[in-house]
């Protein structure tokens, strides 16, 4: 008798600390078919010279595929401990996926907002994924037009306050831990820090990013997201320094139509060479709805890059995308887009244009 009382007290009090914590399993799952198309043509890299049309099948149409596994305890007091592990998945290579490639991080939250631990998005990145796209779309994206930049690095310390009436803060810092003995070395490191404000019809954000980059360690990357040839993405690769980013962007629904539209500016100087390199860019996007279940998008997105004040290279691209719910966690898609850099005559004499054709589906749990 007493085994037994004593076995319902442990349950009792096993169900009780159950109760005060969750754990939640979620993911998403988007795969197209379709096919893409390279032009490269150049005087100063013939090399590079050439079309390349294949027909593929990819992971990652509108938003990358993922699973991932949140939780949460309550502490009392109103203080709780939450952790996120989120991994990309490649349904095309399984192989390439890595646990936690995504998010990793383990922090507290209440009343003062939220601090975390461990690599997740800068607030710059989530800046641009809140109104800068049209449908946040990875292949359809204005995104692949302007300048790479770090969105989710490892070993990052970040802060979002709570929200006052829909305008919350974040500030994030990531170390490099690359520090050396050699004389005068600095360790590399990211700041990134945001404004953003949600409510009703309206988002609207502004978003600043530094990247220092120390050594031979790793390069912070001034190359248009579509391109992949790798002696045109030399040519367009910044070496160490500081790479500062700058956006304003937003949002707003209309019901029958929604406007999107960022401006985002670009500067990097590199260590031990005069002058820098700048870039403005901007993009303007329409959503609208077709009935209860169609919805169609188009953007348009331009860079210009500047080398000490002249003017070395021009990237623009547009894109349309139609999404058809099929149910509340599924949809089906189609996207075309195009994207051209032209580089001046006197950088590297350098025409890409590429091109994507995709449907796809999308399904959510």
């Amino acid at each position: 008798m007493k085994k037994s009382l004593i076995a319902l007290a442990v349950l009792a009090s096993s169900g009780a600390a159950m109760a005060q914590s969750s754990v939640t399993i979620y993911g998403l799952m988007d795969v197209w078919v379709g096919s893409t198309k390279t032009d490269i043509s150049s005087t100063i890299v013939p090399a590079a010279n050439g079309s390349t049309r294949n027909s593929v099948l990819n992971s990652g149409g509108l938003a990358t595929s993922r699973i991932g596994f949140k939780g949460t305890e309550d502490l009392g007091g109103g203080l709780k401990a939450n952790f996120t592990i989120e991994t990309a998945i490649s349904p095309d290579a399984p192989q390439a996926t890595r646990l936690g490639s995504r998010i990793a991080k383990v922090g507290l939250s209440g009343g003062f907002g939220e601090i975390n631990l461990g690599p997740d998005w800068t607030p710059y990145d989530n800046t641009r994924f809140a109104a800068n796209d049209t449908f946040t779309a990875n292949i359809a994206s204005s995104f692949s037009t302007w300048l790479s930049y770090e969105d989710n690095p490892n070993n990052m310390v970040a802060y979002t306050t709570p929200s006052f009436g829909g305008l919350t803060g974040s500030v994030a810092y990531a170390f490099g831990e690359d520090k050396t003995a050699a004389p005068g070395s600095k360790a590399s490191s990211i700041t990134s820090l945001s404004l953003n404000y949600a409510a009703g019809p309206v988002v609207a954000g502004i978003a600043h990013q530094q990247q220092k980059q120390n050594g031979a360690n790793g390069t912070f990357s001034a190359i248009p997201g579509f391109l992949t040839d790798p002696l045109v993405v030399a040519a367009f690769t910044l070496g160490n320094g500081k790479t500062s980013y700058t956006l304003i962007n937003g949002s707003y629904d209309l019901g029958a139509l929604k406007v999107v539209a960022g401006f985002n500016t670009v500067k990097h100087v590199e260590t031990g060479v005069a002058g820098s390199t700048k870039a403005n860019e901007y993009n303007i996007g329409l959503e609208a709805p077709l009935g209860a279940n169609l919805t169609i998008g188009g953007g348009y997105a331009q860079s210009k890059i500047k080398d000490n004040g002249t003017a070395v290279a021009k990237t623009t691209g547009y894109s349309v995308v139609a999404k058809y719910a099929l149910s509340k966690r599924t949809l089906a898609y189609t996207a075309v887009t195009q994207t051209k850099l032209k580089a001046q005559p006197t950088a590297s004499d350098l025409t890409v244009k590429s091109s994507l054709f995709a449907v796809g589906v999308q399904h959510s749990f």
